[in-house]
């Protein structure tokens, strides 16, 4: 199994445009994050970001299956460019099998119509038109596919849900915790009772509460909560491998330090686009 870092950048990517920070002009390009999961049989689109079409012209990849983790457009905003492909280029591709939770399935389907062409409208869209096949699933319940079994969890990510998953193949595991800020205690004993062999969390500010910069423009640093998981919580997670992606300028952290700050853990890896990892 292989996991290919489409995107490892947050939700406003890296670099920002009219962003004169550290960050931004330190030469890091970070597409918004994504990953390509490829089993012995099939290939797995963990996300469809904003810069899904750029992703796809630079690494020419089918789709068999997509997750979404929630509803933000960073993780979403693919969709447009996924209809423009298989319904107005009519591009002839074979139909994409969602894997999704039901309470993520109804929220896309029933998002506030405030514009025609919004993600709910795109979402539908693909759906009417089988190009996008839901496959529901309930959460702690183990579904089998082709050469994989895939089991979905659900945790907090600030004032919504966000769901992960754990993913086996050929003996090898993976658990995907997606935009999680906290983890509940069953998502905590899966992973320790698993201990997959590799664990891909989004990190944009590295750690889970960090004084960072708010904005480009100021030069105050205040205690940020991050809604997101850190280095300091998922560090003491039992895995083999440890992922940390989805990083933000905000942070401050340009690539290199960051590499500098996980050297500091011996199964810690900071991803970087176009990064190739064997499971």
């Amino acid at each position: 199994m292989f996991v290919t870092v489409l995107g490892s950048g947050g939700s406003e990517g890296v670099p920002v445009p009219y962003c004169n920070c550290k960050v931004c002009k330190s030469g890091d390009k970070r597409y918004r994050t994504s990953y390509l999961i490829e089993t012995k049989e099939r290939r797995i689109l963990v996300e469809i970001s904003p810069d899904f079409r750029k992703q796809q012209l630079n690494h020419n990849f089918s789709i068999d299956y997509l997750f979404i983790s929630h509803e933000h457009y960073d993780h979403v905003g693919g969709l447009p460019d996924l209809r423009n492909i298989m319904l107005v280029a009519k591009i002839k591709i074979k139909p994409i099998k969602l894997l999704i939770s039901k309470r993520l399935h109804k929220k896309l389907l029933h998002q506030p119509y405030i514009v025609r062409e919004g993600i709910r409208y795109f979402y539908n869209t693909l759906v009417r038109h089988k190009k996008l096949l839901p496959m529901i699933m309930d959460y702690g319940k183990k579904y089998a596919f082709s050469d994989f079994q895939i089991q979905l969890f659900r945790n907090r990510h600030g004032r919504i849900s966000c769901d992960g998953f754990l993913l086996e193949s050929e003996g090898k595991s993976l658990v995907y915790l997606g935009d999680a800020g906290s983890l509940y205690q069953k998502t905590e004993s899966l992973i320790n009772d698993s201990c997959p062999d590799l664990l891909i969390a989004n990190t944009p500010y590295f750690y889970s509460n960090k004084k960072i910069t708010k904005g480009s423009r100021s030069t105050a640093k205040r205690l940020w909560i991050t809604h997101h998981l850190g280095i300091d919580t998922i560090s003491h997670l039992c895995a083999k491998k440890i992922l940390l992606s989805h990083f933000s300028h905000r942070s401050g952290l340009t690539h290199e330090e960051i590499e500098n700050l996980v050297s500091e853990y011996k199964n810690v890896i900071a991803a970087k686009d176009g990064m190739k990892i064997r499971v």
